[in-house]
C-alpha cells in the first residue's frame, strides 16, 4: 500500500522507517551487552532499570515493523491503521499500545534517580527482582487500559467511516481497512462525547507520568544545587552525569514521538485542521530508540569508554 498522491515520498519515509528500525535493534542489543556487561559499580541497579528500557526500545521497533503504521489526520478526525504484515484493528491497537510504555518506564527511571540522589539509603529496595515486579506491573496496569481505549473507543463507526472515505479514497485509492481513530465533530456538526473522553484518557495517563517526571526533576535540580549536600567531588559528578542524560533521554521521546501523536489526536477537538503526509510521523516514531540507545552510551561515562 502506497500514498497514489506521491508515491515518491511515501516510499521514501517507508524505506526509511525499515532502515531506522534495523539500526535501532542492533544499537539497541548493543546497549544491551554494556549494560550486563560493562556497568560500573557506581550505577548500581540502575542499570536494571536501564535495562527495561534498552528492551523495550526493541520492541517497540519490532512491533512498528511489523504493523508499519500510518497516522495522520483528516479535517475533524484522526485515523490510525497498518499496512505491514499485521495490519488488523487489534494490531494497530497493540501498536498504540507499545509507543505508549516508553513514558511509564521514564517515569520510574526519574524516580529512581530522585531516590539516589536525596535517599540514597533506600535504593538497598532496588533489586533485580525489584525492578522486575516494578516494571511488570505498571506496565501489566497502564498498557491494558491504553490497549482498551484505543481498541474500543478508538474503534471506528458508521459515521466516522463515511467521514474519511473520501480522504481514503483519495489518498490510498479505496482500499479497505481496519482503522482506529476518533472524529470529534458529527456530520450535523455536533461534538462527540466518546472521542473526547478517549483521548482524555490518553492525555490522562500521559499528564500522571509527566507530572512524576517534572516533581522528580524540580527535586532532584535543587537538591544538586543545595550547600548542605555533603558529596564527593566523584559522587557529585556522577550524579549529575546520569541526571542530565535521563533529561535528554526524556527530550527524545519528547521530540519525536509524543509532540507530534499529541497535535495529530488533539489538535482536530480543537477546530485545528492539520494536513500531515501519511506515513511522515510513523517514520519520525522510528528515530527515538535509535537515539535513545546512543544518547545512554556516549552519556554514561563507563559505557562511553568502552566504545
Amino acid at each position: 500500500m502506497v500514498s497514489e498522491k506521491n508515491r515518491i515520498l511515501f516510499e521514501f519515509f517507508a524505506i526509511f522507517e525499515i532502515v531506522n528500525i534495523a539500526s535501532s535493534v542492533v544499537t539497541n542489543l548493543i546497549l544491551i551487552y554494556l549494560i550486563l556487561y560493562r556497568s560500573s559499580k557506581e550505577i548500581g541497579a540502575y542499570r536494571f532499570l536501564l535495562l527495561a528500557f534498552a528492551i523495550n526500545d526493541i520492541y517497540f521497533p519490532v512491533i512498528h515493523f511489523l504493523t508499519l503504521p500510518v497516522i495522520c489526520s483528516y479535517k475533524d478526525a484522526f485515523i490510525m491503521f497498518a499496512h505491514g504484515f499485521l495490519s488488523s484493528k487489534f494490531s494497530i491497537s497493540l501498536f498504540g499500545c507499545t509507543f505508549s510504555q516508553t513514558m511509564p518506564l521514564l517515569a520510574h527511571l526519574f524516580i529512581y534517580r530522585l531516590i539516589a540522589t536525596k535517599w540514597p539509603r533506600h535504593l538497598q529496595f532496588y533489586t533485580a527482582r525489584s525492578c522486575c515486579l516494578l516494571i511488570v506491573g505498571t506496565l501489566a496496569v497502564e498498557s491494558p487500559v491504553w490497549f482498551a481505549n484505543c481498541y474500543i473507543n478508538y474503534g471506528s463507526d458508521a459515521e466516522t467511516r463515511e467521514y474519511v472515505q473520501p480522504f481514503l479514497d483519495d489518498e490510498f485509492n479505496g482500499e479497505d481497512r481496519e482503522f482506529i481513530g476518533a472524529l470529534y465533530y458529527s456530520i450535523d456538526g455536533t461534538f462527540r462525547l466518546r472521542a473526547f473522553f478517549a483521548t482524555m484518557g490518553f492525555n490522562s495517563i500521559m499528564t500522571i507520568c509527566m507530572s512524576i517526571i517534572v516533581y522528580c526533576s524540580v527535586a532532584i535540580v535543587r537538591h544538586l544545587s543545595s550547600k548542605n549536600v555533603e558529596w564527593s567531588g566523584k559522587t557529585k559528578k556522577l550524579q549529575q552525569q546520569l541526571f542530565q542524560t535521563l533529561v535528554v533521554q526524556m527530550i527524545i521521546p519528547m521530540i519525536f514521538v509524543y509532540f507530534p501523536c499529541a497535535g495529530i489526536i488533539n489538535l482536530p477537538m480543537f477546530g485545528f485542521r492539520m494536513s500531515v503526509f501519511p506515513n511522515l510521523v510513523s517514520a519520525s516514531l522510528t528515530l527515538f530508540p535509535l537515539i535513545d540507545a546512543f544518547i545512554v552510551m556516549f552519556g554514561v561515562k563507563s559505557y562511553r569508554f568502552v566504545i
